[in-house]
């Protein structure tokens, strides 16, 4: 058997052909630069990339929720006896406090009204603080992803019981609960040339401390009720995709699904033969929603997103529609 020999010259030219070729694809690679193109984020994910050492970046959001239906233990979807529907403003808050820190607040405030009922006023929600530390920088193109974690703390700042004879008037839960958050970030480069940028975010949280609660509250308890209730441990997982149609347009989607274990009520109501004890379990709950909707570039620093997060699912939890706006500004 005998074996055939490439001549020298014609190794030395499929060598330069092929080291012209990998040339040509590294410059490729490196015309390829997110100048130009612009992202305000998703709907719901939060950004894992976090904001540039001393900038800030706040995007208020205007929301409106509707509900006339809720998800039984089952997952069957059912119909309540009266629709109910609250108008939001959100506000989160962040700014760079180093090359690889995010602190970010959102503020929020709540209208709610059910069955020709309203609440009192505009009233302050809960509110949440978050420190994101970023473990793997992204690359200048987005192809390589960035990775971070996050603390986040929620403050019991909005009314939960003590509210008299309008349950509308409770904007909070009263829980201070603690999440830790595994977030990544990266730019997908498409055929056309197009940047496709996907995000994800997993965050776990322990059952928080018990929340005593006084007279009616938003977990449904009667005037002169004395007790507490604990909330179960949270699990969550949001995921959204950004596709970059030209400078100034974005469609945008995101998908999330939470599920909290069970909860505990006890406490002393008032019965008729005195304090009645009160010894309630309530079951685990979750839900899965989807958020689709369009964003517009003004310029790199200032875009609006604006579109619709609704239920398709879930157990013991309400089935919403949550039409929703926001502008997001880049100091």
């Amino acid at each position: 058997m005998t074996l055939s020999v490439l001549p020298l010259h014609r190794i030395a030219a499929l060598a330069l052909a092929a080291v012209a070729s990998i040339a040509s694809l590294s410059a490729c690679a490196q015309e390829r630069s997110l100048d130009g193109i612009n992202f305000t984020g998703p709907l719901v994910t939060a950004n894992p990339a976090g904001v540039s050492r001393g900038h800030w970046f706040i995007e208020p959001y205007l929301v409106r929720v509707e509900s006339g239906a809720h998800y039984d233990g089952d997952g069957r979807r059912r119909g309540n006896h009266g629709d109910s529907g609250a108008w939001l403003t959100v506000v989160p808050i962040a700014y760079g406090m180093g090359e690889r820190v995010t602190a970010q607040v959102n503020l929020s405030a709540a209208r709610a009204e059910s069955a020709g009922a309203s609440s009192g006023a505009v009233r302050a929600g809960d509110t949440t603080a978050r420190l994101q530390y970023l473990l793997q920088a992204p690359s200048a193109d987005g192809s390589r992803p960035a990775v971070s974690i996050a603390l986040l703390q929620r403050f019991a700042t909005g009314s939960y019981d003590r509210i008299g004879g309008n349950p509308l008037n409770a904007q909070g839960n009263g829980v201070q609960r603690t999440t830790l958050a595994l977030g990544v970030q990266q730019v997908l480069w498409l055929p056309n040339d197009r940047p496709l940028r996907w995000r994800g975010e997993l965050s776990a949280s322990p059952a928080p401390a018990r929340v005593a609660l006084h007279d009616t509250s938003v977990y449904g308890t009667d005037p002169c009720f004395r007790g507490s209730i604990a909330r179960g441990s949270l699990l969550g997982l949001s995921l959204g995709a950004e596709y970059s149609i030209n400078a100034r347009w974005v469609a945008a989607l995101d998908v999330s699904a939470s599920r909290e274990t069970s909860q505990h009520l006890t406490g002393y109501a008032p019965g008729h033969a005195g304090l009645t004890r009160v010894d309630e379990g309530r079951p685990s709950s979750s839900s899965v929603s989807i958020a689709p909707a369009i964003e517009y570039h003004f310029s790199p620093t200032l875009g609006l997103i604006a579109g619709v997060e609704f239920s398709v699912g879930g157990r013991n939890s309400g089935a919403f529609v949550s039409p929703q706006i926001a502008l997001g500004m880049f100091f």
